[in-house]
């Protein structure tokens, strides 16, 4: 599972998921707010933010998009 598609991606259960971000996702920012850890990860054509609770050591969830406004948050570190 070296490449992977956003469709072929969403088609693997929660655990596959994770495991894909850990193994194939590259770790490109870190977004904090309050104790809401935001992580973004690229994998190939498509990012995913995966949120993490600082308070109890947790992963809540995650996002996945191709552009848009998620990525918004992280534009302001980018020199042009």
């Amino acid at each position: 599972m070296n490449k992977i598609k956003l469709y072929e991606f969403l088609g693997l259960s929660e655990v596959e998921q994770y495991n894909a971000v850990w193994s194939l996702g590259v770790h490109v920012d870190t977004y904090i707010k309050d104790y809401l850890a935001i992580n973004l990860c690229v994998i190939n054509d498509f990012y995913c933010e995966v949120y993490f609770d600082m308070k109890i050591n947790k992963i809540l969830y995650k996002k996945t998009f191709k552009q848009g406004e998620l990525l918004d948050k992280y534009l302001n570190k980018i020199k042009i």
